[in-house]
């Protein structure tokens, strides 16, 4: 069975999770039927990359028109009801609507995940239809217009891992859909390019690196603005800076914010197998081996900054998508 990507490309779907894929691209090569169009950025970027190469070397990449205009359609129809507002969107600001939270509960904005163009897109970041551990932890981003605010792009950038141990590879990346279209300073969400590669390489060399204490420097240079048309999405590396914006245009941002995690987690990188795409971005800085297991010491961090500060917003978010996905796999 073969997965059509959004990017014209073909790939086998088949192979098994584990550190050889049957991934059919090298780390070099376009597909003959790839067109730059199909991923957004600043002029200054080489376009001719595939989308996939495009995230490897630059921490995120844009594919157009992923979700289905049904989909879309049906989306926007729940927030809406969520709203309960007469007004039309483009009239919708901060003060005249109301704030909606995560919506982790959704059932409408958690069947994103099984879009077609959705799943054969993380097969083949992940290199496999076998990779994708089904765990749908997600949030509805919904930022209406602030009459107050000032059309600009904050600077400084994050990482959304606040002082706890950073994973050097972790076991998934992040895809931010838009269901509406955008213009600049729209409060899109900005990334700056390459900077996954800079981060990686501070806690390669020191375990301790932690965000925000060693945060100064990492985005000395200019962000790239996602402005989205309906139905694009912005995949992007877990260590890449990131920020979030005010919304200064008619059209809310209305997104979703997804996380899409791989089974099993890494451990090590080596130059002797073919990698997946998911791998080519965590293997710029070499070959590398974990000096621990990733995952028991993420949970052991959020453990210790949870009797610590027990509010702290990502404690909470955590917890209620934990409880939300295992109410869903109980069949809740």
């Amino acid at each position: 069975m073969n997965g059509t990507c959004r990017n014209g490309a073909t790939q086998e779907r088949k192979g098994r999770c584990s550190g050889h894929h049957s991934n059919k691209l090298s780390a070099t090569q376009t597909p003959p039927t790839a067109e730059p169009k199909n991923i957004t950025m600043k002029p200054t970027i080489d376009t001719r990359l595939h989308w996939t190469d495009h995230y490897a070397k630059h921490g995120f990449a844009v594919v157009k028109n992923i979700l289905e205009p049904a989909y879309i359609e049906e989306a926007l129809n729940e927030v809406k009801k969520l709203v309960k507002s007469d007004l039309p969107m483009d009239q919708w600001t901060k003060d005249n609507t109301p704030k909606l939270g995560t919506q982790a509960h959704n059932e409408v904005f958690r069947k994103v995940y099984d879009q077609p163009k959705v799943r054969a897109a993380i097969d083949e970041m992940f290199g496999s239809p076998h990779c994708f551990l089904d765990e749908r932890a997600f949030q509805l981003f919904f930022k209406p217009r602030d009459p107050q605010a000032k059309p600009e792009l904050l600077k400084g950038g994050h990482i959304d891992f606040v002082d706890v141990p950073i994973p050097v590879f972790g076991n998934g990346f992040m895809i931010q859909f838009s269901l509406v279209n955008k213009q600049p300073f729209g409060g899109n969400i900005t990334i700056w390019p390459g900077t996954h590669k800079v981060v990686q390489k501070h806690i390669m060399d020191d375990p301790n690196w932690r965000y925000p204490a060693n945060w100064g420097g990492i985005t000395n240079s200019e962000p790239y603005e996602f402005v989205a048309g309906a139905g694009d999405a912005l995949f992007f590396h877990h260590l890449v800076a990131h920020e979030g914006n005010v919304c200064t245009t008619a059209m809310p941002r209305i997104s979703l914010h997804c996380q899409v995690l791989r089974k099993e987690w890494l451990k090590e990188i080596s130059a002797d197998h073919d990698l997946s795409p998911w791998e080519r971005s965590l293997a710029m800085n070499g070959p590398y081996k974990v000096r621990c297991d990733e995952q028991k010491m993420m949970e052991e961090g959020y453990r210790r900054r949870k009797a610590k500060t027990p509010d702290h917003p990502q404690v909470k978010q955590k917890e209620e998508l934990a409880a939300v996905d295992a109410k869903m796999r109980s069949g809740y």
